[in-house]
C-alpha cells in the first residue's frame, strides 16, 4: 500500500515537472500582458511600454499594456491574481504596491508574498528635495533649522501614503520635529504650490521635478540617491550632507502571478533584464536621472522583504493609514 502511494506521487509528480517544462519550452505561446496600476503617461507606464516593445521583440510575441488604475495598485494587483500563473501575465509597479501597501492599508485584497513571484528590479528614480524658486532657505540645513526653530514647514506629496509622504515622515522623525504634510492628487499640482511658495519643500522624483529645476520653476536643495546625478552635478546628495538614512529613492520591479515555473521565471528575468539595459533603452531613463538596475528573481524577492519590513516601522512610527 505504502509503496503503491509512493509510486502514485512519485507519477504525479514528475507529470508536472515535465508540465512545467513542457510550458517553458513553449514559452511565450501567446501575446504577453503588462499590468500597470497606474494612468497612462506617468514614469510607470513609460516603464512598462519601452521594456514591453523591447520584449516583444526579444520573445517574438506582441506584448500589451493594460493600465489598471485604482485602489492603491489593487485593481492591477487582482487583475493578475485572475490571469492563469504561466508568464504570459506580467505586473510592473513602483514600490507602493509591493511594499508598501501591507502596512498602509488596513484592508488589502493581496499579499506579495503568496499571491506574486518577483522576477527582477528594473530601475530606481531618485527624489529631488525642491523649494521654491525664490526662497530663503538656500541649503538644506536652512530648511532643518526653519523646522527646528518651531517655524511651520509644510511639504507636498502626489498623495497620503505616496513616496514623497513617507520620505518627509523619515525627514520628521529624524529631525524630532512637526512637519505639516500637504497632499495633492499627483507631483504636478503639489509641485505647482512649491513653485509659488504655498508650499516649503517637496520630495518628488526627479522624472518629475528634474524638468521643474531645470527650468528654475523650482530650487533644486539636494538629492536622495547614493551619488550626485549628472543632471544635476551642483546638487549634493542628502547623503553627503550627512544624512544617511534619508534614502529617497523610489524602485520599480516586475512581477508574476505565485505558481509560475521557475523555468518560466528565469526565461523572463532574462528577457527583461536584456530589454532595460538594452543602450536605447535604458539611455532614455538615464536621460531622465533614473538609474537601471536588474536583479535576479531571489535577489528582488529578499529586497522586497527587507523594504517592506523597512517601510513599515516609518508608516507605523508616522501613524499614516489609507482606506
Amino acid at each position: 500500500m505504502h509503496r503503491r502511494h509512493f509510486l502514485k506521487a512519485f507519477a504525479a509528480a514528475a507529470c508536472a515537472s515535465a508540465s512545467a517544462q513542457a510550458l517553458a519550452q513553449d514559452y511565450p505561446s501567446r501575446p504577453i500582458t503588462i499590468l500597470v496600476p497606474y494612468n497612462a503617461g506617468g514614469i510607470t507606464d513609460q516603464l512598462a511600454r519601452e521594456v514591453g516593445a523591447k520584449l516583444s521583440e526579444l520573445l517574438k510575441q506582441p506584448v500589451i499594456v493594460e493600465n489598471r488604475a485604482g485602489g492603491g495598485g489593487q485593481i492591477a494587483v487582482n487583475a493578475l491574481k485572475a490571469a492563469p500563473a504561466d508568464g504570459h501575465t506580467l505586473f510592473i509597479a513602483d514600490f507602493g504596491p509591493l511594499a508598501l501597501n501591507s502596512s498602509l492599508f488596513a484592508k488589502l485584497s493581496y499579499d506579495v508574498s503568496k499571491d506574486m513571484r518577483a522576477v527582477t528590479r528594473l530601475i530606481n528614480a531618485p527624489s529631488l528635495l525642491v523649494v521654491p524658486p525664490n526662497a530663503a532657505t538656500r541649503s538644506v540645513d536652512d530648511l532643518f533649522k526653519a523646522a527646528r526653530s518651531g517655524s511651520a514647514v509644510t511639504y507636498a506629496s502626489p498623495g497620503v501614503g505616496s513616496g514623497g509622504h513617507l520620505f518627509g515622515a523619515m525627514l520628521s522623525r529624524q529631525l524630532g520635529v512637526n512637519l505639516t504634510h500637504v497632499p495633492y492628487r499627483g507631483s504636478g499640482a503639489g509641485l505647482i504650490d512649491v513653485s509659488s511658495g504655498q508650499v516649503a519643500f517637496m520630495f518628488d522624483a526627479i522624472v518629475s521635478s528634474g524638468p521643474m529645476a531645470r527650468s528654475d520653476k523650482v530650487r533644486a536643495l539636494a538629492i536622495g540617491a547614493d551619488r550626485r546625478s549628472p543632471l544635476f552635478p551642483q546638487v549634493p546628495t542628502l547623503k553627503e550632507l550627512g544624512y544617511e538614512s534619508l534614502a529617497a529613492v523610489s524602485w520599480f520591479g516586475a512581477m508574476v502571478k505565485a505558481g509560475t515555473p521557475d523555468a518560466v521565471v528565469d526565461r523572463l528575468n532574462a528577457a527583461l533584464r536584456a530589454a532595460i539595459t538594452d543602450p536605447a533603452v535604458s539611455r532614455k531613463f538615464s536621460d531622465q536621472g533614473v538609474e537601471v538596475i536588474t536583479s535576479t528573481p531571489q535577489e528582488f524577492s529578499t529586497f522586497i522583504k527587507a523594504e517592506t519590513e523597512r517601510w513599515a516601522k516609518v508608516i507605523h512610527d508616522a501613524g499614516i493609514t489609507v482606506e
